[in-house]
């Protein structure tokens, strides 16, 4: 019979699967449910079967990606229920629709904190907007709408909002995302049951709405959430609301839905730029009580450009995976170690193709492909044509002449050249550059490429 491993090991793998399929989704379906982590096998024993086949139709490839990061090859993952488990628990109102008297009492991992945020120039306005509006003196901007790609930090300002709300005033707060909003909507629909379920969201002094882009394309739930907007407004709540959209460009939605977003405070939080991610990994890595070497952290902090959670899941599995394979936890954990779990994640296993590096390049220059490819000589141009010939070498297998061929060019001495201006620039310790009347960090620049290139390779796999 195999044997369990050590306790932490299913620390990590909890923290693992948090961070890879999103705090609200794993506090509602996986925070309750009994984890088994054996030798050889891991055991999923959900509560009802009604959570088993929902685990296993949406959490079941995420739960695979982190047993094989886990355990460096593919073991049997076993779905089954657990009739002894208790269900009070999972009758219990989640983390993602919490009111004010569960906010007080919530789990400190369940909703995050002002304190536990790391404020930087990608979210620095953001961070200000959400403190302002926990201020009951009235000078606060309602509605405050924050934007961003995911796993930037959206969701904790949201909770931390609420959760200093609840815990310093005696007001009425309510966190829902929209999912659960429309979920509970359709709910009073069926049951004949508008009033209670007006009544609720309309009488608070503070309603914060994740994920409100899933109301898009869904007429009716749209037109109650402009209803309860405008009716808690009326009554001078304060409105917090979050989309990875901008109001404005979320499709199939109504405007007088996007007016009423607008009509406050729209704030963008952008990827963390370099100096975050060095103080994300400083904290983190701290908290675990791990050393690591400066060759180390920045190559982590240059691999981590898309989101404070991608970053995250990578400390965690370091974390993990140092447990294991160093014989003392104190020692500095490597470049080498570092490798080995970049290596692991499927974004960075991506098979990387030409192409990807041209649309990712002008997506970011504003320069068309054929322009990447043309003979301009243009500074800009000629600029961004040597990072596409850079990362052509860096990225893919391709020889000097392939890459040559690749970029429209009849002689590979060009693309050599241009490939060497941009090692001697990176080999500078300044590496800040100006073209024309733009100014780009190099090394910074070169980061959020090659991020934005796996991405693309890593969709079309």
């Amino acid at each position: 019979m195999s044997q369990p491993l050590k306790k932490s090991t299913e620390q990590f793998y909890r923290e693992k699967l948090e961070v890879t399929i999103g705090t609200r989704p794993y506090n509602m379906w996986l925070a309750h449910t009994k984890i088994t982590i054996e030798s050889s096998n891991v055991v999923i024993e959900a509560q009802t079967q009604l959570n088993l086949d929902w685990i296993k139709k949406n959490y079941s490839s995420p739960i695979e990606n982190v047993t094989k990061t886990m355990y460096g090859k593919e073991v049997l993952i076993t779905y089954t229920i657990n009739p002894e488990q208790k269900q009070v628990v999972s009758r219990q109102t989640p983390a993602s629709n919490a009111t004010t008297a569960q906010l007080k009492k919530v789990a400190k991992n369940q909703l995050l904190s002002f304190t536990n945020f790391i404020v930087g120039t990608c979210n620095q306005l953001a961070y200000a907007a959400s403190k302002q509006i926990t201020d009951v003196s009235g000078h606060a901007i309602s509605p405050l709408f924050i934007h961003g790609g995911n796993g930037v930090g959206k969701t904790h300002l949201l909770q931390a909002i609420c959760k200093h709300t609840a815990r310093t005033t005696s007001s009425k707060v309510r966190y829902v995302t929209a999912e659960q909003f429309t979920n509970e909507y359709i709910q009073s629909s069926r049951f004949g049951e508008f009033d209670r379920f007006r009544n609720r969201y309309r009488h608070l002094d503070l309603l914060a709405i994740d994920d409100v882009h899933f109301v898009k394309n869904k007429i009716k739930t749209q037109e109650e959430l402009l209803h309860t907007l405008d009716a808690a407004g009326l009554r001078g709540a304060r409105l917090v609301l979050a989309s990875d959209e901008e109001p404005r460009l979320i499709k199939k939605l109504n405007n007088a839905l996007a007016n009423r977003f607008v009509a406050g405070l729209v704030v963008e939080i952008t990827q963390p730029d370099r100096e975050t991610r060095l103080h994300i990994i400083e904290l983190l890595t701290r908290k675990l009580q791990m050393e690591l070497t400066p060759g180390a952290v920045n190559r982590l902090a240059s691999q981590t450009v898309g989101s404070v959670r991608e970053l995250k899941g990578l400390i965690t599995t370091l974390h993990a995976t140092t447990s294991l394979l160093l014989n003392n936890m104190n020692d500095c954990v490597g470049s080498e170690i570092v490798e080995k779990v970049l290596r692991s994640t499927p974004l960075h296993s991506a098979n990387i193709k030409f192409k990807h590096i041209l649309e990712a390049t002008s997506v970011k220059s504003g320069i068309s492909a054929h322009e990447l490819r043309g003979k301009s000589r243009t500074a800009n141009i000629v600029f961004w044509r040597s990072l596409t010939s850079y990362l052509g070498r860096e990225l893919t297998n391709l020889s000097f002449p392939e890459l040559a061929s690749a970029m429209g060019r009849n002689n590979h001495s060009t693309v050599i050249a241009a490939c060497k201006k941009i090692s001697v620039r990176l080999a500078q310790e300044d590496t800040t550059m100006k073209v024309k009347n733009e100014v780009f960090e190099l090394k910074e620049l070169i980061d959020q490429l090659k991020w934005a290139i796996r991405s693309l390779a890593n969709k079309s796999t």
